[in-house]
């Protein structure tokens, strides 16, 4: 039976279980501590690499109610935009925003700069409008949108403070108008389309959604909850390239324009693709790999590194800390390190 594998899968195969076997340990010892209150606020660590999972704990708590992933939904979102450009429900990511929102479009029309802004405005967080989550003070800022009733309608009504296209500016409101988007596009909700299209086909056990405007709007910016197992499967997913168990979900394409550097960020290394956060190790002393991850408020992350086929997932409870990116140096001082070259 052997003789029919040749050398180059026999070596990748051996490769894959080398970077298995070096992440195991430290993964374990991660897992063992979350598990015993190592690392207070955080309920879940899973790590897999090559298909292999090397350390795992998820707090039993979770079994009532998956955890909140907070933004880390985003990139969910921009998923299921994909999946809906895929079957052409969507025409491409340069489609006008007023046109994909034909209910609201006299809001755009009275703005030559709103009229031209496109769903890759979008999906790259420079719609224009003035809206910074990370500024208490901005007109749009996501607190000021939940205290509405149709956050759509005040996303929309926002005035501009930039051209669109031209500097990132981190607003909720982007991506909770890109669900009503979807919604127009594919004529269900958001929640059933994402249901139907990506959580059924990667057998997901269950999505919790948050709604909004007596639960006619679906809060595709935040606030999804999903168990870390399955979480692990969406890392899996861009993993290979939009495939889960040979199956395929989204397309290759989507996958690499997603994540795909679109545009820098203001005082961060850290890039942006379609609502996805993308790096890579720059530590001659690390395997160099690309980063790319969805990241909410707690210490939810969803950590892929395609070179070494490896994906991470964590879940927590520390909302509003410096230090819920605890798990970015348990990364970078204990899981990388192991895998290094020479290990």
């Amino acid at each position: 039976m052997f003789k029919s594998i040749s050398t180059s899968v026999m070596l990748t195969l051996c490769f894959a279980l080398a970077h298995a076997d070096a992440a195991l340990e430290p993964a374990k010892t991660i897992a063992a501590e979350v598990a015993s209150g190592v690392h207070p606020g955080f309920e879940s660590f899973i790590m897999q690499v090559d298909g292999v999972i090397v350390g795992r704990t998820v707090d039993p708590t979770l079994a009532k109610r998956p955890p909140d992933l907070r933004s880390a939904t985003k990139s969910i979102t921009a998923l299921l935009i994909g999946i809906a450009i895929d079957r052409g429900a969507i025409p491409s990511v340069q489609s006008k925003v007023m046109d994909l929102l034909p209910s609201l479009r006299t809001a755009f029309e009275n703005d030559p700069r709103k009229a031209a802004m496109t769903l890759e405005d979008l999906l790259t967080m420079r719609s224009g409008l003035d809206c910074n989550d990370w500024d208490p003070k901005s007109p749009g800022q996501e607190d000021k949108m939940y205290r509405q009733q149709d956050w759509v309608a005040f996303w929309s009504e926002l005035k501009m403070r930039t051209e669109p296209g031209k500097e990132f500016s981190y607003c909720t409101g982007n991506v909770v108008a890109l669900g009503e988007i979807l919604a127009d596009a594919v004529s269900m909700s958001a929640d059933a389309f994402a249901l139907k299209y990506l959580f059924i086909p990667l057998e997901a056990r269950r999505a919790e959604w948050r709604y909004y405007d007596g639960k006619r709007g679906v809060d595709t910016g935040g606030h999804l909850r999903l168990e870390p197992d399955d979480l692990l499967k969406v890392g899996e997913l861009v993993l290979a390239r939009g495939a889960y168990k040979g199956k395929r979900i989204v397309s290759e394409a989507w996958i690499d324009a997603m994540t795909q550097e679109r545009t820098g960020i203001s005082g961060m290394n850290q890039r942006y693709g379609y609502l996805w956060w993308l790096d890579h190790t720059k530590d001659p002393n690390l395997p160099q790999t690309k980063l790319w991850w969805a990241q909410g408020n707690g210490g939810s992350l969803l950590m892929v590194m395609p070179e070494l086929r490896a994906v991470m997932v964590t879940t927590g409870t520390r909302f509003n800390r410096p230090d819920m990116l605890e798990p970015m140096f348990w990364l970078r001082d204990r899981l990388l390190p192991a895998m290094r070259p020479g290990k």
